[in-house]
């Protein structure tokens, strides 16, 4: 016979094994994204019971197949992740208070998306493209001006691209070349902005461009890096959330309120990642990002002025585009 004492506790450990059970059985709502999609201050003030899970994705063009597939509640997606969105497989963000405080430029990129793709995701932050330079003094007058200082005879095979075609003829188009999309391919190390940052702190690339807050908060730890915008302008980078069919979970619309306010939208603004909100209510954010960087940051009508989102494409205008990149191919 078994004695009272260890009764009790095997009983204690069998209600214990329940328990156990019955949670592991209980799912977190879950956001999902690629490492470099968030900022982790971002990251960090997801309410509870909300969870992180990183998503593996090698290109672009795995995508498609991940965003149908996975059991998560919520992706946060680059803007080169829009065309491979299947709408029938996202509902509706719902909700309308997040949308109304979109400033206007993020209103005109959702409606180049069509009414199907638009009421689906929502952009809750945007960072221009930039050039993150190890060493480049020398560059520094070109950089500044614009971007064909990517051509320079001494960047050629130490340069980093976009993944992205698009974005890669984008840039090009900025160049004053006849020729330039051509020659600019022919510069590249590699085109693999994911890992960009890493390219030029190990020394194997000069110059890689990549989305401002990927490397922001680099430059006052490192100061062989800088970081040049060209006066003629960049193109935007785009996060946006999206919810799968399947999730039971409504759209976490007071964390996204908390994104957007003090004290944790200062912190972003300080990573080079700006909300998408009106200017009036980033004015006094910025006056927490260092001075030397204020002016790359400022959300005023010539920082949208100068610089450009890359809209959604009718098929045929892709086809034209990848025809024109494989055309000049080096």
């Amino acid at each position: 016979m078994i004695k009272r004492r260890e009764f009790c506790k095997s009983s204690l450990l069998a209600v214990l094994a329940g328990v156990a059970g019955c949670s592991r059985g209980i799912s977190n709502p879950t956001l999902t994204a690629t490492s470099e999609t968030l900022p982790k201050e971002l990251l960090s003030a997801l309410p509870v019971p909300w969870v992180f899970q990183e998503l593996n994705v090698k290109t672009l063009k795995e995508s498609s197949q991940i965003l149908t597939s996975s059991n998560a509640d919520l992706f946060a997606i680059g803007d080169g992740w829009i065309p491979q969105l299947e709408k029938e497989f996202f509902r509706p963000i719902e909700s309308p208070k997040t949308y109304s405080r979109l400033n206007e430029h993020a209103e005109q990129l959702l409606e180049s998306f069509g009414q199907e793709i638009s009421i689906r995701v929502v952009p809750i932050g945007v960072s221009p493209w930039v050039m993150l330079f190890r060493n480049g003094q020398e560059f520094s007058s070109r950089a500044k001006a614009g971007w064909d200082v990517l051509l320079d005879p001494e960047l050629k095979r130490k340069l980093v691209l976009p993944e992205s075609p698009r974005l890669v003829m984008s840039i090009a188009d900025q160049i004053g070349q006849a020729d330039g999309l051509r020659q600019l391919r022919q510069q590249a190390l590699t085109f693999d902005d994911k890992n960009g940052l890493n390219w030029v702190l190990s020394g194997r690339a000069r110059v890689a461009i990549l989305p401002l807050y990927r490397c922001f908060s680099s430059l006052s730890r490192d100061l062989r890096l800088s970081v040049f915008l060209p006066e003629s302008g960049a193109p935007l980078h785009w996060t946006f959330l999206a919810r799968p069919n399947n999730t039971k979970q409504p759209f976490p619309e007071s964390w996204i309120a908390q994104v957007w306010s003090m004290p944790l939208m200062a912190q972003l603004l300080a990573r080079g990642w700006i909300p998408p909100i009106n200017d009036s209510e980033l004015r006094r954010a910025i006056e927490n990002v260092p001075n030397s960087y204020r002016q790359i940051l400022l959300s005023t009508n010539a920082f949208w002025d100068q610089n450009w989102s890359l809209p959604y494409l009718p098929e045929v205008e892709i086809v034209r585009l990848e025809n024109i990149w494989r055309q000049s191919t080096p």
